[in-house]
């Protein structure tokens, strides 16, 4: 572990850089939207914006990457999601917000798109999870100190989204320092969406799952959250436990799918995270949103790790690049969706609802995963 950091340092605390602006800017738009009484349609349209327009990003990767490097890629994706960061101080007008959040989800989605690549390349099968834990980790600890900042709301709303804009901007000047050799971009075979999921539906269906549990507790968290009547104080230490507790699992989880068989892994994360959830719609009092908040995330984060390394198990090295990209559109498929329906679903039913609609796909992917394991080859993975 200590090699992989010591080796891959830039890139780690650069990209602990961009998810502190973005995990700031996230929330900011969160709990705005919901305490400038926009209706659920607008408040999804705006939390989803910025994982429909990450589409572009995934797509637009493998061609920019092909025609400068990673590092000049990761370079220009992060510059262009500063600026898209420090117009939201610029306007409050909703539809603006919407065109800018589809312009940071490209941008966004361009730069993981290229870390993914670059540490796909440059990792073999047996240390794939644990590197893909240690990448997520630090996104982790960038989004939950970006949490924590929303205490400090008191001093403008604009200024922290210029201070959001200036963090991404200075993860740009590490990439002077990256030591990691930029691997030499061959020509990639493409691989397409329907490929993809045919070769490896349960690594696919995975991380599915996993940005839809994503985006419901990064975007759509603060906003029940700010139903719920929390201070800002409750709202962010609600979001820090998740993101802390999901940082935590990611090495054990990391170690686990390595060593043991990955649909187990898969199957025990996702039916905690579905009990869990079920359990908290029960009773949503604070001490119940902070339980859940802790135990979801820790079962949820580490499922984007574990579904990378599942589908990297099906793919030749010449497949990786374009693959990586695809990855992140069904990433996206669930993070769309997520936001849009938590909206309704919480404005519908209240609250509660928001930890059924979470609960329901764990479970469902649970038991499709414990009705693989009864195959007898892997090869689906």
């Amino acid at each position: 572990m200590a090699q992989i950091f010591r080796i891959w340092w830039p890139v780690f605390v650069a990209m602990l850089l961009v998810q502190m602006g973005n995990g700031l800017t996230g929330t900011l738009i969160s709990v705005t939207g919901e305490s400038n009484n926009l209706s659920p349609l607008l408040q999804g349209l705006i939390l989803s914006a910025f994982f429909g327009g990450s589409l572009a990003g995934a797509f637009s990767a493998p061609l920019f990457i092909a025609r400068t490097s990673h590092v000049t890629s990761l370079v220009a994706y992060t510059i262009a999601l500063s600026l898209a960061t420090f117009c939201f101080a610029l306007t409050n007008d909703p539809l603006h917000w919407i065109v800018i959040r589809l312009v940071a989800g490209a941008a966004i989605t361009g730069l993981f798109a290229t870390i993914e690549s670059w540490l796909n390349l440059g990792t073999q099968d047996v240390w794939r999870a644990r590197v893909f834990a240690i990448y997520i980790f630090v996104q982790l600890g960038g989004l939950a100190s970006g949490q924590l900042l929303l205490n400090a709301r008191s001093v403008g709303i604009d200024v922290l989204f210029i201070f959001a804009a200036l963090l991404i901007l200075s993860s740009a000047f590490l990439m002077r320092f990256e030591r990691v050799q930029n691997p030499k971009f061959e020509l990639t075979k493409y691989i397409s969406v329907f490929s993809l999921a045919a070769r490896a539906p349960l690594g696919v269906l995975c991380v599915s799952l996993s940005g839809f549990a994503w985006a419901g507790l990064m975007a759509s968290g603060p906003a029940v959250a700010e139903t719920m009547g929390l201070s800002d104080f409750e709202k962010s230490l609600f979001m820090a436990l998740a993101v802390f507790s999901g940082m935590a699992a990611q090495l054990p989880i990391g170690w686990l799918a390595d060593h043991f068989d990955r649909r187990i892994v898969l199957a025990s994360l996702t039916a905690v995270a579905g009990a869990g959830a079920l359990a908290a719609s029960l009773s949503p009092s604070l001490a119940v949103l902070f339980l859940f908040a802790f135990v979801f995330g820790a079962a949820t984060f580490p499922l984007y790790a574990v579904g990378v390394a599942c589908i990297n198990e099906v793919l030749a090295q010449s497949e990786r690049t374009s693959a990586s990209a695809v990855m992140i559109v069904f990433f996206d498929f669930g993070a769309v969706i997520a936001p849009l329906l938590l909206a309704f679903a919480t404005a519908m039913a209240g609250p509660r609802a928001y930890f059924v609609v979470q609960a329901l796909p764990q479970l469902a992917f649970a038991f499709a995963t414990l009705l693989a394991l009864r195959r007898r080859h892997s090869s689906l993975l």
